[in-house]
């Protein structure tokens, strides 16, 4: 059958169709172009800053938690246990020599003051008798010139705990902060943050895709992190709580243990460490304050 020919196209429809044709080109390109950027984006941008920062701690919920400060610089974090005595890492014992030492209490940034903080001097630093600068025994008392003005939900002692006994591995733990966000970024936290993590067995922690002995994870010590080492405190953490649970169906989160000093943070396989509250160290803390019973609750960990 025969068909009339079609007439030959203009040189400006030829034009329109190849215009047509590279947008439409130029479009898929672009996609293409995002789709690979918000991939890179998502794989490597979480490892920075999701992981060590975590998420801003609501203002005054943790009243407990101490700024320990040298000359007006925060250098590490610790814990209100008694009006006049703060607990926190021996390995700050180093960045506080020859300072001024004080401690901010009722912090939530250090930007934005706030009316009800406290600033007092720091009397003396006892650190633990075997401490021997390294990881294991890793905890120290702070007195302080005087006693804190303790005020409801914004300055509070945090009881330690009636119980010691080891944490399972994959407890849910919180550590606090205002410590550095990012691995490669030496810039502190100038809001107060947090992050969960989850107990990891010692015999993991000492094996050769963990540490390897390097140091040794002793009983003295409790690790905690996550598989991907996305979730670490960092420079300017330790001495800070180490907030668990220590009941499956229970919301209330105890303090077992505190961070310790480390130089590096957020890689995998290297989780934290954490000097473990025992009954030793809670013995010798009593020994220095006087405190005669910390009675946690009335229900018992």
């Amino acid at each position: 059958m025969w068909m009339k020919p079609h007439p030959p196209r203009t040189l400006q429809e030829l034009l329109v169709d190849q215009s047509l044709y590279l947008n439409k080109k130029f479009r898929m390109l672009q996609v293409a172009f995002f789709v690979s950027v918000i991939s890179v984006l998502a794989n490597q941008g979480c490892d920075c800053v999701e992981i060590i920062g975590g998420l801003d701690v609501k203002p005054h919920s943790k009243p407990y938690m101490v700024s320990v400060q040298a000359n007006n610089k925060h250098v590490c974090g610790g814990t209100l246990i008694q009006a006049k005595w703060v607990l926190t890492a021996a390995n700050c014992q180093e960045l506080l020599k020859k300072k001024k030492v004080t401690v901010i209490l009722g912090a939530h940034s250090f930007q934005t003051k706030d009316e009800m903080e406290q600033r007092i001097s720091v009397k003396m630093h006892i650190p633990y008798p075997k401490f021997k600068n390294k990881v294991d025994n890793d905890i120290m008392l702070l007195e302080l010139a005087q006693a804190a003005k303790i005020k409801n939900k914004v300055i509070e002692i945090l009881k330690l705990p009636t119980s010691t006994l080891d944490l399972k591995s994959g407890a849910k733990c919180t550590i606090i902060g205002w410590g550095q966000t990012s691995p490669s970024d030496k810039t502190q936290s100038d809001i107060l943050k947090e992050a969960t993590v989850s107990v990891i067995e010692r015999k993991r922690c000492n094996s050769k895709k963990y540490y390897n002995g390097h140091p040794i994870i002793t009983d003295n010590m409790i690790c905690a992190g996550d598989k991907k080492g996305k979730k670490d405190s960092c420079l300017g953490d330790a001495g800070g709580p180490l907030m668990c649970k220590t009941k499956a169906l229970s919301r209330k989160e105890v303090m077992v243990g505190i961070a310790s000093a480390g130089k590096q943070c957020a890689i995998a396989r290297h989780p934290g460490i954490y000097t473990r509250l025992t009954d030793k160290y809670l013995i010798w803390i009593k020994e220095k304050t006087g405190v005669v019973n910390f009675d946690e609750t009335d229900e018992q960990i």
